[in-house]
């Protein structure tokens, strides 16, 4: 498997995020937008995540051929991880510096989720994911920026 896409994607982000923002003066970076705007997307991927869980539970309850160790694992990380990221948001909308890159490294991971979405040929899930993703990690960037 070739890797190289995800190396020139973070290369072209990283070119569009330092010719955007470096150049620019403190005073054209709105970091409240791009907290309101991070805060409802983490909440959106904390309920999505969280509903994920749910669903597993059900899942476990409703089917007769299951192994409980990986079912119970997959169910506790899905709760665990809607809880992290819903903890995410409240610290993005309260200005807490250690919210951002958590926010970042965890949609990061989303976009290595997505690739395996693409491959799939599950587009109708990749590209929400890819989109959701960019956007946050895109917005924490602006917040770091704002910040320093």
């Amino acid at each position: 498997m070739s890797y190289s896409w995800v190396c020139e994607l973070i290369f072209n982000v990283y070119n569009f995020v330092n010719a955007k923002f470096l150049s620019m003066s403190a005073d054209s970076v709105t970091p409240y937008s791009s907290m309101r705007i991070t805060r409802a997307l983490l909440i959106v991927e904390a309920v999505f995540v969280s509903s994920l869980g749910l669903y597993m539970l059900i899942l476990g309850f409703t089917h007769e051929e299951k192994e409980i160790a990986p079912l119970a694992g997959v169910i506790a990380f899905a709760f665990i991880g809607g809880a992290a990221l819903y903890a995410l948001s409240w610290g993005i909308a309260n200005e807490k510096r250690w919210a951002t890159s958590p926010a970042i490294f965890a949609n990061l991971i989303a976009l290595g989720v997505a690739k395996y979405q693409f491959e799939a040929g599950l587009y109708g899930l990749a590209i929400p994911m890819v989109l959701v993703a960019l956007t946050i990690v895109f917005n924490s960037i602006k917040i770091i920026r704002a910040s320093a």
